[in-house]
């Protein structure tokens, strides 16, 4: 029954790809034939955010898991501390940014559309190496909202244009990434965190047509990856370079088709470095399929 949902898939998938209009040509890399893949440990089955420091990866478990960050290998992913934050709570934790030594935690995933406790957590990201398990405490707390929603009573599943799952620190501002249900668009916020007050506010940039809710974000050099998924189980990834004036959106676009989330998993986290990609997806496990959480190393030229 397996195989027969997966040709399934890749028969639409065909279709799918083979009519698009010229102007949407999307590219293909598909994760499931990547040769450097590892299956990640069941501690860290509802991995939703991933990022790349100092040779290693650092990620999360997402809502109602315990508050904590999982350092791993970036050679095959094993855990090799894991990090309790003093005093935190996980709401709907989803993704992670970074400014050098210091972690910026999202719990900002708001499927509903009606939180009004969005907050971020940042933390210095120990350097202790015997350890396997550490307790950091946080360095700052913040806790802010989208200047253009008004209305918090939303409370049917999957179709707010407010939830969140990605955002990355460039040029001394967080930028949030939201995951619009209603329209499979983008929009991004700038968050400035040079202020005393105690509810910050996320404002409006710009939007774009991602064609898919984006679930990670990561920046390199002046490169913008996006990685998300739609409904319907087909995941993809976002490049935007040669963008200016704080706007991302303004450069050139790469879209890659990476997958079919019930062969590759459910694609959350994307973390960049020098010369790597990582992609980390989360467990899936339903009557007709199932995969495991898994992480993908990708050299940087193939994506």
């Amino acid at each position: 029954m397996k195989t027969l949902v997966m040709k399934i898939y890749a028969l639409f998938f065909l279709f799918f790809t083979n009519f698009l209009p010229a102007q949407n040509k999307t590219d293909t890399l598909n994760l499931s034939e990547i040769p450097i893949q590892f299956t990640l440990s069941k501690k860290i089955h509802e991995t939703s955010g991933v990022e790349f420091y100092n040779d290693f990866l650092y990620t999360l478990n997402d809502s109602g898991n315990q508050p904590e960050i999982y350092k791993l290998s970036s050679q095959n992913g094993e855990i090799l501390q894991t990090i309790k934050i003093k005093d935190a709570t996980n709401v709907d934790w989803e993704e992670t940014a970074r400014k050098g030594d210091t972690l910026f935690i999202g719990d900002f995933g708001n499927n509903l559309g009606n939180r009004k406790d969005l907050t971020i957590y940042s933390i210095i990201i120990p350097q202790e190496t015997l350890s396997k398990n550490i307790e950091v405490n946080i360095l700052h707390t913040y806790y802010f909202n989208f200047e253009d929603q008004i209305n918090f009573n939303n409370k049917e599943y999957l179709v707010t244009n407010f939830d969140c799952e990605a955002f990355v620190y460039y040029d001394k501002k967080l930028h949030i990434f939201t995951k619009r249900w209603g329209d499979y668009q983008t929009t991004h916020y700038e968050l400035n965190l040079n202020t005393t007050k105690k509810t910050l506010t996320a404002k409006k940039i710009e939007t774009f047509n991602t064609e898919c809710v984006i679930t990670g974000a990561d920046i390199y050099n002046k490169e913008l990856y996006l990685i998300g998924y739609t409904k319907d189980g087909f995941a993809y990834t976002w490049k935007f370079i040669n963008f200016s004036d704080g706007k991302f959106f303004n450069g050139e676009a790469q879209k890659t088709f990476i997958g079919l989330t019930p062969m590759i998993s459910q694609t959350e986290g994307i973390a960049i470095s020098k010369d790597k990609i990582y992609i980390t997806g989360e467990e899936m496990n339903y009557s007709l399929f199932k995969v495991q959480p898994t992480l993908y190393i990708i050299d940087k030229n193939k994506l």
